[in-house]
Parts: C-alpha cells; sequence; structure tokens
C-alpha cells in the first residue's frame, strides 16, 4: 500500500480554485511536463480523453487554466494563474485542447504533446489527474513510465545497441537504474529512469549522458509536490487501526501521530513538518475573507453572497446554532474564493475545501483555542485524510462527493476531537461516523462549476463533523471502524452510475433549471 502525504495530498495543495483535480492537478501535469522538456515550451496541444470527465468540466473547473499556467512554470499557488490563458497568448505560447478517445484508465486523462522547433512532436506524455491535486504521468513518448511529482528521477533515452554503457554510466550516479521498452520498439530505442542518487549532482549526471554515444535524450523529471517522498514508502502504520496499535504503544495523540507519520514517509523534520502545518492554517485564514462581490470577477453564474449574508446577520432572525454561525460563513467564504479562483488550500480537494477551515479554525477561534492547538487540530484533520488517499480516492469523477466533501466531514470530525482534547481512537470514531453520514452523496455541479450545490454542502459537511465529534465525545459509538467505513465509501462510490460521478449529466445538472443554466454558460 502506497502511504500518502499530509501535505502533498489531503491538506493540500494551495492553488487557485476551483478544482483540485480539474485545475491544481492539471496545473502540476504542466509544470512536470515542462520540467521534462527542459525549456521554454513554444507550442503544445492537451488532447482530452473524449470518454473521460474533461470535455464536460474543462472550462468550468478551471484545466484549461490549469494546463495552461503550469506549462508556463506557474506554480499552483500563483495568483496569476487563472490568467493563464491570456498571459500565454501575450507571450507568443500556443497551448491549445482537443478531444481523442484514449486508453480510459482514469476518467481524468488527457495526452500532453510538445512540440519543438521542426513543427513535429518532440515529447509527448500520457497523464491522469488522479483527485486532491495529485497526478500521474504513465506514458512517456509510448514508454511505461511512473511520474508523480514526489521524487526526483532522470530518464534517458538511447539506442538499444548502447544500452550498456548507458545502464553502467546511470548506475554509477544513482542506486535505482529501471529499464523499460516499449510494447513496439520498432525504433530500437530503451529507457532508462534513475533515482536515488549518491549525492551527486543530477545536473551534471544529466550533462555528461547528454553528449555519450547513442544518446537520444536526456529528460528530468523535478519535484513539484511541497514534501519530497522517500524511494522506500514505508510508513509506521498506513491505516487506521495500524495507528490506533501505535498510539496505544507510544501514547500518541493524534496530532503527533500525524507528525509521526508525515517523517516516516517524507524528506522532512518534525519542525518542517510543524511549520507546513503552520503555513495551511495561515492560507486558510486568508481564504475565510470573503471576496469583495463589487470588485472580484466572476466566473460563474451565482454572485458572491458571504459579505451580504454576513450583513444580514446582524437584522434577520435565525435559529442560534453558536459557534456553527462563524463556521459557516467561514465555509462560504472560502468556497466563493474557491470559485473566484483565488488561493485556497484543497483538504483534500478544492470542492471541500471550506470544510476544515470552517470546523477547525473557526470552530477553535469560537472556543478560544490557541494558534498551538488549531494547528494539532489540522494535523489530526490530516491524518485522518491520509488513511481515505491511502485506501480509496478523493476524486468525485470516481467516488461521487463522498470522496470530497464526504471525506472533508470526517477529517474535520477528527479536528474538532482534537481540539476538544479526545483521543485519537475518538478521532476515528469521529471521522468513521461523519464519513458513514455521507455515504451515496453524488457529484452534480450544475454547469460544471462547484457553486450549486458545492458551496452548501460545505456547510452541510461542517455541521455533520461538528455533530459527529461532539456524539463520540458524549459517547456514542458508530460501531463500523474507520477504515471499514472507507472501503464502504469506495465501494459505494464505484457503484455509482457515471452520470453521478462530476459529468454532468446527473442529479441537479439534469434538472429543467440545471440544463438551462449549462446552456446559457455554453
Amino acid at each position: 500500500m502506497i502511504s500518502h502525504s499530509i501535505f502533498n495530498d489531503v491538506l493540500g495543495p494551495v492553488m487557485a480554485g476551483p478544482s483540485s483535480s480539474h485545475s491544481a492537478g492539471c496545473a502540476r501535469i504542466g509544470k512536470m511536463t515542462r520540467g521534462l522538456w527542459g525549456r521554454e515550451i513554444k507550442k503544445a496541444v492537451v488532447v482530452y480523453d473524449s470518454q473521460g470527465s474533461y470535455p464536460s468540466t474543462c472550462v468550468g473547473q478551471g484545466s484549461n487554466f490549469g494546463f495552461t499556467g503550469g506549462l508556463l512554470g506557474f506554480p499552483n499557488d500563483e495568483p496569476r494563474m487563472k490568467d493563464s490563458i491570456r498571459i500565454a497568448k501575450e507571450m507568443g505560447v500556443e497551448i491549445s485542447f482537443a478531444e481523442e478517445k484514449l486508453s480510459a484508465r482514469h476518467p481524468n486523462e488527457a495526452r500532453i504533446d510538445v512540440y519543438g522547433e521542426s513543427g513535429e512532436v518532440e515529447l509527448s506524455v500520457l497523464t491522469l489527474s488522479v483527485g486532491g491535486g495529485m497526478f500521474q504521468i504513465v506514458e512517456m513518448d509510448g514508454f511505461p513510465v511512473y511520474m508523480d511529482g514526489s521524487r526526483e528521477q532522470l530518464y534517458v533515452c538511447g539506442d538499444a545497441e548502447y544500452a550498456e554503457a548507458i545502464e553502467k554510466k546511470l548506475k554509477e550516479a544513482a542506486n535505482c537504474v529501471t529499464r523499460m521498452e516499449r510494447d513496439e520498439a520498432a525504433d530500437g530505442s530503451i529507457l532508462f529512469c534513475a533515482d536515488e542518487f549518491f549525492g551527486r549532482d543530477v545536473a551534471e549526471t544529466a550533462k555528461e549522458l547528454v553528449i555519450m554515444p547513442g544518446v537520444r535524450y536526456v529528460r528530468k523529471a523535478e519535484v513539484v509536490l511541497p514534501i519530497e517522498m522517500k524511494k522506500e514508502n514505508q510508513a509506521v502504520f498506513s491505516t487506521a487501526a495500524k495507528a490506533l496499535e501505535y498510539a496505544k504503544e507510544c501514547g500518541s495523540s493524534m496530532w503527533e501521530l500525524a507528525i509521526d507519520y508525515e517523517c516516516s514517509i517524507g524528506k522532512a523534520s518534525r519542525e518542517e513538518v510543524w511549520a507546513q502545518a503552520e503555513h495551511t492554517l495561515d492560507v486558510m485564514k486568508r481564504a475565510a475573507t470573503p471576496p469583495d462581490p463589487e470588485t472580484t470577477e466572476r466566473f460563474g453564474f451565482l454572485p458572491y453572497q458571504c459579505t451580504n449574508m454576513t450583513e444580514q446577520k446582524k437584522t434577520v432572525k435565525t435559529v442560534n446554532t453558536g459557534y456553527l454561525d462563524k463556521a459557516m460563513f467561514y465555509a462560504v467564504a472560502v468556497m466563493e474564493n474557491s470559485c473566484a479562483h483565488n488561493i485556497v488550500t484543497a483538504s483534500p480537494t478544492a470542492g471541500s475545501s471550506g470544510v476544515v477551515p470552517a470546523a477547525v479554525l473557526a470552530v477553535g477561534e469560537e472556543m478560544g483555542c490557541t494558534r498551538e492547538e488549531i494547528v494539532k487540530g489540522l494535523l489530526a484533520a490530516g491524518l485522518a485524510g491520509a488513511f481515505i488517499a491511502n485506501q480509496a480516492t478523493f476524486g468525485a469523477e470516481v467516488a461521487g462527493c463522498q470522496a470530497e466533501n464526504g471525506a472533508a466531514s470526517a477529517m474535520a470530525a477528527a479536528g474538532v476531537v482534537e481540539l476538544l482534547g479526545g483521543t485519537a481512537d475518538q478521532g476515528m470514531k469521529a471521522a468513521s461516523l461523519a464519513l458513514q453520514n455521507m455515504l451515496g452523496l453524488v457529484c452534480d455541479p450544475v454547469g460544471g462549476l462547484t457553486e450549486i450545490p458545492c458551496i452548501s454542502r460545505n456547510v452541510a459537511a461542517m455541521s455533520n463533523a461538528v455533530m459527529s465529534a461532539n456524539m463520540v465525545m458524549l459517547g456514542f459509538d458508530p460501531v463500523i471502524p474507520y477504515d471499514e467505513t472507507i472501503l464502504c465509501m469506495y465501494e459505494v462510490g464505484k457503484m455509482l452510475p457515471s452520470e453521478l460521478r462530476c459529468t454532468c449529466e446527473g442529479g441537479l445538472c439534469a434538472t429543467k433549471t440545471g440544463t438551462c443554466i449549462a446552456s446559457k454558460l455554453r
């Protein structure tokens, strides 16, 4: 089982909204592709799988500007990301989009063809955006590869007759060298992948390889994720059950488990993990200030309403929900910033980015928690999400909104338990209960935008998280262990028809009003 990083996969990426899968994941793919190309890209074509989710959501959820910004070299937290298409045109960079039947390995599948000065395709990569901003490059120039932006790799393509010399040179520089061949290598070429370098400068190794006889090209896969991962992915635990065993032995709280877990799989110290959590908190806090409805550009059909709601609260009679009032405004504000393509933290996705800040940050502030206590709540939430990433998915295209807002609600519930001083066992139980309550939730973004019903679902998921935490703290037993609930969610998601998994073909999208909105947007 691959163990996923809390900050690469769960409390992140820090990104321009509106979608972690469709904008942030695409931006990371574009940036990785640019790194492989190794210089300025002048022309590229992004080919969407015609059978997948990109064709119906690529504009509304930002795949077009995500891919473009990444190919320009923008990081995910670059404020200009949302303007990348205009910027590319001004720079004379030609990025275009097309549709073609690809392999259908994943709903978010695309091929990127990069053109050289000869006018021919000189780099072609097959890519998957697998949810929560994570991605994979699974083919390069027809060779099977695996890149996910979590570690540095060097790829060397050479003529078969020189393969032995190339491999020998690579083994002098790296501990791990993998040889790959295409199904039909009619041109007689072989591709090598090297990582785990012996303290050598990788750039120097690349320069030496480029001038060797028989070498066709050398490409470097860069680290584009916040935490560089260890080659040997051996976590101290990867599931909730194993984490609870570890906690029993060590007497650890859930936030301490989170740090131990992250340090076991990533090349980050305990201090660096804590600093990353503090950075995440700061981004969430900034995103909790709603966009100005008078000056903020609208990318969808819904006006920004959080500021007006806050004013209405002063005079309009509503049910007193205590701490949840502020949490509601935080959830709406963060989601409106995401819809405005402003910077938010996908936690675990952009479509659910308001849940954890609302439940952990807003509720923590209302409870009078210190900054340190709120950071601990975020770490606990991140660990709860890591177990979902390890065993299931955050992709609504794969498992519906239960994998996004359901996952976020589970994370938030664990975070609230940490704020309340609960144990790791109680945190896992609260996460299980919150996820149980959202099983079967479909993904039906009207018009392909993360506005209706996404914004209100963030509020519902936040409320569910807080109530689940309270119930568990008061002794309620959810019965089904967290790991089993995660696996159940994944199975339920696979049973959902494709129309209810972010394709805009079912649910609210298929209503008379939803259809009308989509038509107007087109």
